[in-house]
């Protein structure tokens, strides 16, 4: 596996800097929009016809109160809604803010308090700010935060680099319900893939990656943007490595995340041709994506056919 690339500014760019506070505050502020929301009566509407995607007055309100803010505070830039209705042909600005208000919505609207509010800012198609607000105990909930090159931190203290350098059976790891149903691990990762957990968030479960608490987090379906703008950056500036998959089946290889648009000066992609990106991705300390990796591979046909059946 080719090391992604760690080189760092050598100097604080003062834009970066702005946007990192910003998403810090409006991530605070949503989350505190939320925790008023919390346990109380919803209204809730489904996305789909099988009622499997809830959206909830939560989502609604707080997508458009950070909507609000970034529109005053940077009236020149882009935005990209989870629960935006409809998404402009228009070829986007250089910044390009990407918002999941509620990730975890079936959680928060059942009344389990694992859930979170992404904000990521895209520079050119680059991810260059994250900001995840989570309700945690003790408190009014906590924000992981980074912008390129500075690290990544939880409210002001510093996060610990990501620096196990292989998988244990023994620790947590954040694998998709479906993983077993294509996809399985080789011999080099037996008795290695650790004790699975699925939170039903996860904006959340990159910021579990993040701070160390996951191993890594194996998210083989097809993520959306605003799944992932905030915490692949959260998770690389830990000091971890995010790879984005590639082809299908058998085919499937894996390369580190650049950019989630990637000639934004010969191609600048709309609103709409953004909303569009799906990847399966890989986070986690780089010894241990290194192995998971190289260990992913497609269930044998058999397999694959009998689980179908028994379906």
């Amino acid at each position: 596996m080719t090391e992604p690339a760690t080189e760092k500014p050598t100097e604080v760019d003062p834009i970066l800097a702005e946007l990192e506070r910003e998403a810090v505050a409006m991530a605070r502020e949503a989350g505190q929009m939320l925790m008023g929301y919390f346990g109380g009566p919803l209204s809730v509407e489904y996305k789909d016809k099988r009622q499997s995607d809830p959206v909830t007055d939560a989502d609604h309100a707080t997508q458009a109160f950070l909507k609000g803010r970034i529109a005053a505070a940077f009236p020149d830039h882009a935005v990209v809604g989870e629960e935006d209705a409809e998404s402009s042909e228009e070829p986007l600005p250089e910044f390009v803010w990407v918002l999941d208000p509620l990730d975890g919505t079936r959680n928060f609207s059942q009344g389990l308090p694992v859930f979170a509010c992404s904000i990521g800012v895209l520079r050119a198609g680059v991810p260059v700010v994250g900001a995840i607000f989570m309700p945690w105990p003790g408190g009014e909930g906590t924000v992981l935060h980074a912008r390129a090159g500075n690290g990544a931190f939880r409210d002001d203290e510093p996060l610990g680099k990501l620096d196990a350098p292989v998988p244990e059976s023994r620790r947590l790891t954040g694998l998709p319900g479906g993983f077993g149903y294509r996809l399985t691990f080789d011999d080099s990762m037996r008795g290695r893939s650790g004790e699975t957990r699925q939170i039903g968030s996860i904006a959340y479960e990159l910021a579990m990656t993040a701070t160390g608490v996951y191993q890594y987090s194996a998210l083989t379906g097809s993520l959306s943007l605003w799944d992932v703008a905030g915490g692949s950056l959260i998770v690389a500036e830990a000091g971890g490595w995010v790879l984005v998959g590639e082809g299908k089946g058998s085919g499937i290889s894996w390369r580190p995340l650049t950019a989630f648009a990637e000639d934004w000066a010969g191609d600048t992609p709309s609103a709409a041709k953004l909303r569009k990106w799906y990847r399966p991705m890989l986070f986690g300390a780089p010894g241990v994506i290194d192995a998971v990796a190289a260990g992913i591979k497609p269930r044998g046909g058999l397999s694959m056919r009998l689980r179908r059946w028994l379906r």
